[in-house]
């Protein structure tokens, strides 16, 4: 029973006949969740699945601490930059680091406390964003997999009209991610929900190699010994890695060998079974499980790799479960099937073949050609500013290396700059999107083809792949050429609290102090933006590094792990609204979400239940510095998706067209825009009209133009 039809059942007859409920299995197969005996249901018992252990369980009274902004408020995390205070930075307690982990600086002219998030307008000096309720941290465990849970459960949690909002972590970050639970948290405690988060096994499990430290589920660091797996991730106790270097870490997405995005659907059902048995635990005056899938209305609310575990979860959910789906800019990848051909149109232009490409294929040939094609924009900048550009020191020497490996054919830098750029629109970016490229490379250089080329083929640390390490950097700020320093004793136990399980790693303002090194680099090992290629006496970016990283997308082993990440497009039928920035370079449209929902509209034909929702101006960044004049806030669009969700689950409303969102950038100077209005951002119609209308069927993906 779905929707609106459902909860009419709960209100009227739901706890006069709680025997007459279907109930969700607390075990992993989701199977046999009821029985009969001479037609008379059985009702199941509350029963922990085995493979759950909790870590820990909190409670927050709303006002000096609480389960949105461990007691800041919202005001004072608008107002200014605060400051961590540790009594000891050494030894920083579990209060303090989830004190710090949520102390995140929110611009309010993004629209964030105006248009989503915090809504100042409901809040008071006595109710200031804070949210009393029960916090509980769990995991499970099944040999070395390891996937990390935390359940919000508000005091206001509604009983009557149950709901769970399932959130898959965003990217490679862990359970405290501020914005999960600032603004895609804090929606479905608002409405009463209970919120539980997954890290999607991967979480900001950062290991520090020489000492054998790791941190534990709450962030405080312990040593890795024997018989202790009690860490977020650890290498093999006693094991040690690369001996010639030192001052090296481990990253679990990296080098725990395990490929956890194969999984990643099944890690948000087992945090949906998790959370139904601690809200049975809370609410049932027996050991019955009183409230289940028949009777709970449960959302899966995602974004980036979180949108990706979301969809996927969905195409594992052949119990009805899940009733509603929200993916915002989901890295979903489908594969070519010459049996399923999936085409595009724009306007009234022909249709045209929707080559779809993986992440590590067009995220490694952006880190090919990116620092060379820089210097073409720089040339645009003296027009129109563009962030980042000019810490491309050495761009001529990137172009001619490209050139001397026969992979450009142009003479003159600027002209080799040119064609990296055409390069570059023919793989699939766009020319609006350039502005962002030098950002996006400074900020995620070679990392993000490594961390999932080396996830996909299950790569240790002792196989330094392609000659790549992670290390500490020097932090010196007049002059920094990258090179390797040993990390302060006092930054290891306060990294947790910024670390988002991705890098590079800063630590508050500082510059960054963990990043992904060039082993080979002829003069020692360096940052891989201030390194040469092997056998090169000139700093190009390690350009040898990326050929070799471009290499093992031939790899039997790294293809066997992309084919394990797939997704098939099939939805169940589950009501899901897809949100996508048009301009995200991180995941490109056409191979993304466009590519998606082509395939859902082959396979699952007329019974599809998708909508997609495409944003101008808006991509990966959220209108935030330095983007805030030329970028719209591409989580307000999540939550207005979902605000029309939950309409059409809980009042029968319909849902919106799909649709593309014109959109007006604020404008202004980098660092100055103004406020962001409803002119600038508009928000998602029901109907709209055949020249914002988007149409998905049989296959094909029209957009207007």
């Amino acid at each position: 029973m779905k929707g609106v039809d459902r909860f009419v059942m709960k209100n009227s007859v739901m706890f006069a006949t709680l025997g007459s409920l279907f109930l969700l299995s607390s075990n992993i197969s989701y199977a046999d969740t009821y029985s009969f005996t001479n037609k008379k249901p059985v009702i199941a018992s509350n029963i922990k699945p085995s493979w759950l252990h909790i870590e820990g369980s909190f409670f927050y009274d709303g006002e000096t601490d609480d389960l949105v902004t461990a007691g800041h408020g919202f005001t004072q995390l608008s107002q200014a930059r605060i400051e961590n205070q540790f009594v000891n930075d050494n030894t920083p307690t579990a209060v303090e680091l989830r004190k710090a982990r949520l102390n995140r600086y929110i611009d309010i002219k993004t629209g964030e406390g105006t248009f989503f998030g915090f809504k100042q307008q409901s809040l008071t000096p006595l109710f200031d964003g804070r949210v009393a309720g029960t916090e509980i941290q769990a995991s499970l465990k099944n040999g070395d997999e390891k996937v990390n849970f935390l359940l919000q459960i508000p005091l206001d949690f509604n009983k009557h009209n149950p709901c769970i909002v399932a959130i898959p972590s965003i990217d490679v970050d862990g359970l405290y991610n501020p914005t999960d639970i600032q603004i895609r948290g804090l929606w479905g405690l608002k409405h009463d929900c209970a919120v539980v988060y997954n890290d999607k096994g991967l979480g900001n499990g950062l290991f520090d190699i020489t000492n054998q430290n790791g941190y534990l589920i709450n962030g405080q660091v312990a040593k890795q010994t024997v018989d202790d797996d009690n860490l977020l991730f650890s290498l093999t106790p006693g094991l040690t890695a690369q001996e010639k270097y030192t001052n090296r870490y481990a990253i679990k997405q990296l080098y725990s060998q395990q490929s956890p995005e194969q999984k990643w659907g099944q890690y948000v059902l087992d945090s949906i079974t998790f959370a139904f048995y601690e809200i049975n635990e809370m609410f049932s005056p027996t050991n019955e499980a009183i409230f289940n899938k028949d009777n709970t209305l449960v959302l899966v609310y995602g974004t980036s790799d979180g949108g990706s575990a979301a969809l996927k979860a969905g195409e594992l959910d052949h119990d009805g479960i899940i009733d509603g789906i929200v993916a915002v800019n989901p890295q979903i990848q489908i594969a070519n099937n010459k049996d399923v051909p999936l085409l595009i149109t724009h306007g009234q232009l022909p249709a045209k073949p929707l080559m779809t490409k993986s992440l590590i294929d067009y995220s490694s040939y952006g880190a090919l050609y990116i620092p060379c094609a820089v210097l073409a924009l720089k040339e645009d900048s003296i027009a129109k500013p563009i962030p980042y550009s000019d810490t491309f020191y050495f761009a001529n020497n990137r172009c001619m290396a490209l050139k001397e490996a026969g992979l450009l054919s142009a003479n003159t830098p600027l002209e080799q700059a040119n064609e990296a750029l055409e390069k570059l629109y023919q793989y699939g970016w766009t020319s609006a999107m350039t502005y962002q490229l030098p950002y996006y490379y400074y900020t995620q250089s070679t990392n993000l083809p490594y961390r999932y080329i080396s996830q996909y083929g299950r790569y240790s640390v002792q196989d330094q792949l392609c000659g790549y390490s992670v290390a500490s950097i020097d932090t010196e700020e007049l002059y920094n050429d990258g090179a390797i320093e040993p990390l302060g004793k006092d930054i290891f136990p306060l990294l947790w609290a910024k670390n988002d399980g991705s890098l590079p790693i800063k630590l508050d303002n500082r510059s960054i102090v963990i990043d992904l090194v060039n082993d080979n680099d002829p003069d020692g090992p360096h940052r891989e933006f201030y390194s040469r290629s092997k056998n090169s006496h000139i700093v190009d970016y390690n350009l040898s590094g990326v050929l070799c990283l471009r290499d093992q997308l031939d790899e039997q082993r790294v293809n066997e792990g992309l084919s394990q990440v797939f997704a098939t497009g099939n939805l169940n039928q589950i009501k899901t609204i897809i949100v996508h920035g048009q301009l995200n370079v991180k995941n490109l449209p056409n191979y993304s979400s466009r590519a998606y929902v082509a395939l859902n509209s082959h396979v699952e034909g007329d019974a599809a239940n998708l909508k997609y929702i495409e944003v101008e101006n808006a991509s990966y960044l959220n209108s935030e510095y330095p983007f805030d004049n030329s970028l719209v806030p591409i989580d307000y669009y999540g939550e207005n998706a979902i605000d029309w969700l939950w309409s059409n689950l809980t009042k029968n409303t319909a849902l919106p067209d799909s649709q593309i969102i014109r959109t007006h950038p604020r404008g202004g100077q980098i660092g100055l825009a103004p406020t962001i209005t409803l002119h600038n951002i508009g928000s998602i119609e029901k109907n709209v009209t055949k020249n914002n209308r988007i149409i998905q069927v049989n296959g094909t993906i029209n957009l207007p133009d």
